[in-house]
């Protein structure tokens, strides 16, 4: 079984994966699940870290 996210660059799946953190997160805040943020950042690529904080501050004014 071939899947779509599997054929595409390692640097798009990265980013995929940075916004589903990111989106994990809100998720969490919204209701009321308790995670640190800190946490979380540790399991972001350094060179998405700044792309991380842009997706959750998207999310939180969403």
């Amino acid at each position: 079984m071939v899947r779509k996210l599997d054929s595409l660059p390692q640097a798009e799946r990265e980013k995929i994966e940075t916004d589903l953190l990111a989106i994990s997160v809100i998720y969490n805040e919204r209701y009321g699940i308790v995670t640190t943020e800190t946490n979380v950042e540790q399991q972001v690529p350094e060179h998405l870290r700044s792309y991380f904080f842009q997706r959750l501050n998207y999310y939180r004014g969403a």
